[in-house]
């Protein structure tokens, strides 16, 4: 059978133009996209609301030792999240640090895990042989190199943070598909967890005495790079934002294609498009990567976004504060801007 009259398809196509409203669509004077965006991210509390869950004090306990690089320090570190949730994050330290330091919490995207970030192998020392590196780009240690003091945890089904079961199977699988489904009953997505976690790092690195408040940044790739977007706009304490091979739109991308469930929200269609949360962090600094061979995130969707964050930007009179680094790259980091914008 090739074609039937009950196939949901056209359902499906309709729901976009049914649901979606342009939220910024009236805003045509700088206070009041401001007021759009505040209340884009007071939505999106609610949304990523995991206050059922409490939260942890954040303490940090050595889970490792300590490894020695000329540029920096990789020390392994465990913290409570919640109750019976725990976190690995690992703390890059450069060896020259000042009251000024500038922090970037560093968010991985799918893979094997924190590690592809940081260059070291299963059993935690320096890793020589790379697996899979290429679109990550090891860049919390790039970030590390140019003096920030970089916070990378093990995000909520990947690597160490995965089922049991999920184990002793091969290095790049994830948790992600059973963890999503099985946490929707309670209300709870895997993105609000890894939210959660990186909301819980920015508030790590604040804690550290030679950590500049105004130069706390956050970066992610991919399912990181979501992460670093809700994360950055349910919390305004970063101030400096990368988002690489993410901003799209959910018509052309979540909802086009096939995507690892950890990329399903419920109920974040009827806030905005992913343009219009990333327009919603104006006027704070917004650096936004998108390759232009990128399958999963198409580049002619990515461009419609960038005009529209552009718009509100301008609106509000911040266009010096937004970046965008359309790079001749598949699904990949770019970082010939991200690395030393975060450490400026």
């Amino acid at each position: 059978m090739k074609n039937s009259p009950y196939s949901p398809d056209e359902f499906m196509k309709g729901l976009y133009g049914k649901l979606y409203s342009d939220p910024y669509a009236e805003a045509k004077t700088k206070e009041e996209a401001l007021a759009v965006g505040k209340e884009i991210r007071e939505k999106a509390k609610s949304i990523f609301s995991t206050d059922i869950l409490g939260g942890g004090n954040y303490k940090l306990e050595k889970a490792g030792n300590a490894l020695e690089y000329k540029e920096y320090s990789l020390q392994k570190y465990s913290f409570e999240l919640c109750e019976n949730l725990k976190t690995a994050v690992y703390l890059l330290t450069p060896k020259k640090i000042n009251a000024t330091t500038p922090a970037v919490v560093a968010l991985c995207g799918h893979g094997y895990g924190v590690r592809q970030i940081l260059g070291i192998s299963k059993s935690g020392n320096k890793k020589h042989i790379r697996y899979l590196d290429n679109y990550q780009k090891n860049f919390a240690v790039e970030l590390a190199k140019r003096g920030c003091v970089v916070a990378a945890p093990e995000l909520f089904g990947f690597g160490e943070a995965r089922l049991k079961k999920d184990l002793i199977k091969p290095f790049y699988i994830s948790s992600c598909d059973e963890l999503s489904h099985h946490l929707l009953p309670y209300g709870l997505t895997t993105a609000s967890i890894r939210v959660m976690q990186a909301v819980a790092c920015g508030k790590i690195l604040l804690n550290q005495k030679f950590v500049d408040p105004e130069r706390l940044g956050i970066m992610g790739i991919s399912g990181g790079g979501l992460t670093a977007l809700y994360a950055s706009v349910i919390d305004e304490s970063f101030k400096k934002i990368v988002i690489s091979g993410y901003v799209n739109t959910f018509e052309s991308s979540i909802l086009s294609m096939w995507h690892c469930p950890d990329n399903y929200i419920p109920n974040i269609f009827t806030v905005g498009e992913i343009y219009d949360f990333a327009a919603s962090l104006a006027p704070r600094e917004l650096l936004i990567e998108s390759g232009t061979k990128d399958k999963l995130f198409p580049i002619e969707a990515s461009k419609k976004a960038h005009t529209k964050i552009k718009s509100v930007y301008s609106l509000i009179g911040a266009s010096d504060k937004l970046q965008v680094d359309v790079f001749d790259g598949k699904h990949s980091v770019s970082g010939r801007k991200s690395f030393d914008f975060l450490a400026e």
